[in-house]
């Protein structure tokens, strides 16, 4: 049997591969994988070492990682197991993610205690911000759904109790953000916010009623609630954020389906979807363009963009197994349904939400009509042995110990959503928490270098007293380098006479997004080609057209979002660099010199931050929708109206309707829409490119100059006054040693 030793550390991504003892070869496809994420490569590993072995499939595999990438791992084995290999597996346990989490939390507080390296922290706004993102507790689960698919009636039944309106028709014209709270046992509060943001309603105890009425005013943009989530249990590194988004096809409210549409294509912070089907009525056109934006957005990404897309199948409790209606055939028809839009082995999850619903519940509060259901789905999910969800979902052993520990009801279990919610702990382990942990030590590493950088400078002023009358000259010839090598006036007149292009891959994604549409287009044509057909059948053919336009637009819109915070990031990147290079250029007449201090110096002013985030992150605050708050009319995107049923009804008094005649008015208006969109966003792009030039070269004159005089400054005083030098060169001492234990103990954080 072949011996394969895998050793993968999530958190820097790194593996190691062992074939029988020996590493693998250069050009074996196993050494691409070194430094790939596990779920990029996972489910093609027994294929890679079938073709490695020459067809000898047996395998004794020995993983040595944590636990949700042994889980992976187990998985692919099992498929490869089916296919006809023999695979055994062993699995060496590292430490959690949450322990190593916390045990980073203990070491960023041990760091603020220190003055020296607190104030390194402070003066970063970048390091500053990473500490801050990667403790923050909040984790997002997006529930997505088309009309009644029973999308309020699941989040009530994780809720615990009826909170949410769960009327037939789309009352949900608000988005209702939920933020888990385990210390508040019998309440939740609420807040409601405006279409301009600001607070307008405020409950300490909110119920439905409350709810409903806030739901039904005009002005409602979002709804705030806190309470306990009882489906899901609060860590002290993570708390839920549940959110109910707004049905796509909702008309009160045109935001709504690019706010959903923008939490599917979020492929920078990957949160979680439920999306709900309502398994008794597939097929809308809703759903197959929601579906559709999911099946491109799962093919666009690895194992990951696969495992946060979980497909709740609702309402199961509508088959009888009596009446010949079975569970493994309406999963068959849902499979079929999903491999029709493109989404191919997808991980379904059939529930009855309103079963788990009715248990949660409070008996003595159950309804006449809530009564009678009840008892009819216990009595048809406890005889029939095909109405147990749980044996239809592809759940693992960890998530099975995880109910085990719950104890739960066999009725219970039998629901399908218990599974679910445990899915979703399952889920925070395998990507939250190992994102959030390379964060925090990232930032930590960063202060630790800006840190050992200053302690070492200090140090080198440990020289004799030629060496130090060579520093002080050099100091002074730096300090005149300086303020003639950045002349602002030049630099801007360069930039606008000569420009700076925009990185090559925005170019490519701009030309590739400008072509997206004319596929649409073609495919729109070819269904108003040539036809005379009733009025009433125009308008149902107009009416797909429209919707299928605009949601094709608010898709580029969001791609285009997208697409900017991209540039924004490759533009600070290229920034950095030239920053950089400009430090280069000020330090290449000093080598002559040949003093280590001066490399010292080089390297202080390098980790200056020009702090750019900061004041473009403020502009993207006011520019992204995110679902929150009402985005200013003056956005660089205008959502167009069609009014094509308008036109469509002259003809009311005609016997049919021309489609292509029909079709031919219309397409020039819409390429124009479509080229006003794409002739926008490249505006802004080149907008939001120059803001962050303008602000560059504002750093340069402004903050660079003064912090690099003070520098200068500060070492010109030590090389001056003996004593000073002394005692700076015993604290830097002292500090490089705290930071050389400090790193090592936060180095072991990672280690696997």
């Amino acid at each position: 049997m072949n011996l394969i030793h895998i050793t993968h550390n999530p958190f820097i991504v790194d593996t190691t591969f062992l074939i029988n003892g020996q590493s693998p070869a250069d050009g074996c496809k196993l050494s691409s994988y070194k430094e790939s994420r596990l779920q990029l490569w996972v489910e093609k590993l027994f294929e890679e070492l079938s073709d490695l072995f020459n067809g000898d499939n047996n395998f004794h595999i020995v993983f040595k990682g944590v636990e949700s990438d042994y889980l992976d791992i187990q998985e692919a084995a099992q498929a490869a197991i089916a296919s006809g290999m023999r695979v055994e597996l062993e699995w060496i346990q590292t430490a959690p993610t949450e322990q190593r989490l916390e045990q980073i939390r203990g070491l960023m507080t041990k760091a603020r205690e220190h003055p020296k390296f607190d104030q390194f922290i402070k003066d970063n706004n970048e390091i500053r911000q990473s500490i801050e993102e990667a403790f923050n507790r909040d984790f997002d689960v997006y529930v997505v759904a088309t009309m009644s698919s029973g999308k309020s009636t699941l989040i009530n039944a994780m809720l615990g109790r009826d909170l949410l309106p769960a009327a037939n028709e789309a009352t949900t014209a608000t988005i209702a953000r939920i933020t888990d709270n385990d210390q508040m046992f019998e309440r939740f509060t609420a807040k409601r916010y405006n279409r301009s943001g600001q607070l307008v309603g405020q409950e300490n105890k909110v119920t439905l009623e409350c709810l409903k009425e806030w739901n039904q005013l005009a002005d409602t943009k979002l709804i705030d609630i806190e309470g306990n989530i009882v489906a899901i249990r609060e860590r002290k590194d993570v708390r839920l954020v549940l959110t109910d988004t707004p049905g796509p096809n909702n008309s009160q409210d045109e935001e709504h389906q690019r706010t959903t549409m923008g939490f599917i294509q979020d492929s920078r912070r990957n949160p979680l979807i439920l999306y709900v089907l309502n398994a008794t009525q597939l097929g809308t056109n809703d759903d197959r363009n929601l579906l559709g934006l999911v099946a491109e957005t799962m093919r666009k990404g690895g194992k990951q963009s696969k495992d946060r897309f979980i497909f709740v199948i609702n309402k199961m409790d509508a088959f009888d197994p009596e009446n010949d209606e079975h569970i493994p055939d309406v999963l068959k028809r849902v499979e079929q349904y999903l491999a029709g839009i493109g989404i191919h082995n997808p991980t379904l999850y059939p529930v009855s939400a309103e079963l788990t619903r009715l248990i949660r519940k409070p008996s003595d509060q159950h309804t006449r009509k809530e009564r009678g259901e009840f008892q009819r789905m216990a009595d048809m999910f406890s005889e029939e042995p095909s109405m147990d969800m749980l044996q239809y979902m592809p759940i693992t052993a960890r998530v099975h110990r995880a109910l085990k520990d719950k104890e739960h009801s066999d009725l219970m279990l039998s629901s399908g959503l218990p599974a679910v919610e445990a899915m979703i702990d399952e889920y925070i382990d395998k990507y939250n928490f190992p994102h959030r942990l390379k964060r925090a030590y990232d930032a930590m590493t960063r202060a630790i270098e800006v840190g050992l950088n200053e302690a070492e400078l200090i140090e080198q002023l440990d020289q004799d007293e030629r060496s130090l009358a060579h520093l002080k000259e050099e100091i002074m010839g730096l300090q005149q380098r300086q303020e003639r090598g950045f002349d602002t006036a030049a630099y801007k007149d360069k930039l606008e006479r000569e420009g700076k292009d925009l990185p090559p891959d925005t170019e490519k994604q701009l030309i590739a997004l400008e072509a997206s549409i004319e596929p649409v287009l073609r495919q729109l044509a070819e269904r108003f080609n040539n036809q005379k057909v009733s009025v009433n059948t125009a308008e149902i053919r107009v009416q797909e057209a429209e919707e299928l336009l605009q949601f094709n637009h608010k898709k580029l819109v969001n791609a285009y979002e997208v697409l900017f915070s991209f540039t924004q990031d490759a533009i600070r990147q290229d920034l950095h660099d030239e920053y950089h290079r400009y430090i280069a250029d000020l330090f290449k007449e000093t080598g002559h010199l040949q003093l280590p201090i001066l490399e010292g110096i080089r390297k202080s002013v390098a980790d200056i931050s020009f702090n750019l985030s900061v004041e473009q992150d403020d502009i993207q605050e006011e520019r992204v929708v995110i679902g929150e708050r009402e985005v200013s009319d003056s956005t660089w995107w205008n959502p167009f109206s069609w009014g094509s049923t308008r036109t469509v009804n002259v003809y009311g008094t005609e016997t049919y309707v021309d489609l292509e005649t029909l079709w031919q008015e219309r397409a020039t208006r819409i390429e124009t829409e479509f080229a006003s969109l794409v002739q926008s966003a490249r505006m802004e792009i080149e907008a939001g490119k120059d803001r962050l030039i303008n602000q560059y070269v504002a750093f340069m004159t402004r903050e660079f100059d003064l912090k690099f005089a003070e520098l200068l400054e500060s070492l010109r005083e030590k090389t001056t006054d003996r004593e000073a030098r002394e005692r700076a060169i015993a604290e830097a001492k002292e500090l490089h040693a705290w930071i050389e234990n400090f790193k090592a103990k936060l180095d072991s954080t990672l280690a696997i």
